[in-house]
């Protein structure tokens, strides 16, 4: 991730300048740490990181970094026993029943067993 790029996104969201300055910042170092490819960001992350307030300004900042294809969003399907039993694009491609290769088990998908998570893309 670039400074540059993060410098034009801010440009065209000033509202939302400081966050992603610290975003930026922080994608910059995982990208000298060869780390940006593993970089998983559930809300709670990003909100931390980007010094975010409130739920409304997390919503925006998550929108701006999605639509210009700096994340992208994974449903996760969450194993009983802990972790991700399977990973999706979106709600839409999740069967109603999955096999759980970490319990080895059939699961029924229902909405508490689902989580967001963010995923730098690639520049």
């Amino acid at each position: 991730m670039s400074s540059s790029r993060f410098k034009r996104i801010t440009e065209r969201s000033p509202e939302s300048a400081r966050s992603l300055e610290l975003l930026g910042e922080y994608f910059d170092k995982a990208a000298k740490e060869n780390r940006l490819g593993r970089l998983r960001l559930d809300p709670i992350r990003i909100m931390r990181i980007g010094k975010v307030a409130t739920s409304v300004e997390l919503v925006s900042l998550i929108s701006i970094l999605l639509s210009e294809h700096v994340l992208k969003r994974i449903v996760v399907v969450e194993s009983p026993l802990g972790g991700a039993a399977a990973e999706y694009a979106s709600v839409d491609e999740i069967p109603e029943y999955i096999h759980d290769r970490l319990s080895d088990t059939t699961l029924h998908v229902t909405p508490d067993k689902l989580r967001m998570i963010y995923v730098a893309e690639r520049e």
